[in-house]
């Protein structure tokens, strides 16, 4: 296990965080109390993160669901009646459950030291964990420190994939690496092969997509994606892998088989576009972008179709909010 000095560890993780005719319009500029935001009708129910709250766009409205400044990174559970999220602390993270309404259910890590705030005994006896994805059976992949920080500086473990075993609360190592971090991850439709982001320690590490067959524990590169490339979303149907990558200069998302065959088609044109959620029917592409010459996120959505050719393509993308300045890193999770 590698550890890295804490300032490093901050700045590896702030990585692994970067038109419509009858339409609606997009919602207006919200003010920062706002409550309720209003727009475009969409199916099921989509959850995004700002300032630390977790947000649920339902119909056509979007409404506070749970935190107060330190939920991020929610999961919808395989039957939408439960909600995996990260609640941040100071010096640590932990694993939390909500049912469907928001309401708390379990905290499923104990990371969080009950030392002082803001002192030095609490970074040694505290852990991060990020990036819930929930298996098909109800399993839980996360990404994890092994341990506290040790040394002088404290310096921190590199970040592991684990996988919290249903029932009992066991933690199972998927994936671990002196060279690399880990971050967010996707299973497959039928929880075979776990997708997810790694990225190389150093100056010159890129974030790539790798897949792991489960069982196995057998790990590479997904093939045809590129370097970097990061935020996996399968399709409900188990057909499209669907991601982030940089291309020229610009972040767009891209679309490969998810047998791995073919090159990676471009969705999106935006140039600042992430975190892509597929719709629970497959006929919607939800995203995070920023339009050009802004600076902050906003939700945007896509129909898709498969063409001719048998390739995944998405028509022109609509903005659904305007000046919500949502958390790009959190990223969103749509259920029925």
């Amino acid at each position: 296990m590698t550890l890295w000095p804490r300032s490093l560890g901050l700045m590896l993780l702030s990585v692994l965080l970067v038109a419509c005719g009858s339409r609606p319009a997009p919602v207006s500029n919200a003010p920062e109390a706002q409550e309720t935001v209003r727009g475009e009708t969409l199916p099921g129910r989509l959850l995004f993160v700002r300032q630390g709250v977790i947000w649920q766009w339902q119909g056509s409205e979007a409404r506070p669901l749970l935190g107060a400044g330190e939920a991020t990174q929610p999961a919808w559970a395989p039957g939408g009646d439960r909600i995996a999220y990260i609640a941040r602390t100071n010096s640590a993270s932990d694993l939390h459950l909500a049912d469907a309404a928001g309401a708390p259910l379990a905290q499923l890590t104990t990371y969080t030291s009950t030392e002082p705030p803001n002192s030095l005994a609490r970074v040694y006896a505290s852990r991060w964990a990020f990036y819930p994805a929930w298996a098909p059976d109800g399993q839980i992949a996360l990404v994890t420190q092994p341990a506290p920080p040790e040394g002088d500086p404290p310096a921190e473990y590199n970040l592991d994939l684990v996988l919290l075993q249903a029932g009992s609360g066991a933690v199972r190592q998927l994936y671990s690496d002196d060279k690399a971090q880990c971050g967010r991850s996707a299973f497959s439709a039928d929880g075979a092969i776990l997708v997810f982001t790694r990225a190389g320690v150093g100056a010159d590490g890129q974030q790539r997509l790798y897949k792991l067959e489960v069982a196995s524990g057998v790990t590479e590169p997904v093939a045809g994606a590129p370097e970097p490339s990061y935020d996996p979303a399968f399709s409900p149907d188990g057909v499209w892998l669907a991601f982030t990558a940089r291309d020229a200069g610009r972040t767009d998302l891209f679309v490969l088989p998810s047998g791995g065959m073919g090159a990676p088609q471009r969705l999106t044109t935006l140039g600042a576009a992430r975190a892509p959620a597929f719709a629970p029917d497959g006929r919607l592409l939800a995203f995070l972008a920023m339009a050009p010459g802004e600076t902050g996120f906003d939700l945007w959505v896509a129909d898709l179709r498969v063409a001719a050719t048998g390739i995944l393509t998405a028509g022109a993308p609509r903005r659904v909010t305007n000046g919500l300045r949502l958390d790009g890193d959190a990223g969103l999770t749509w259920a029925r």
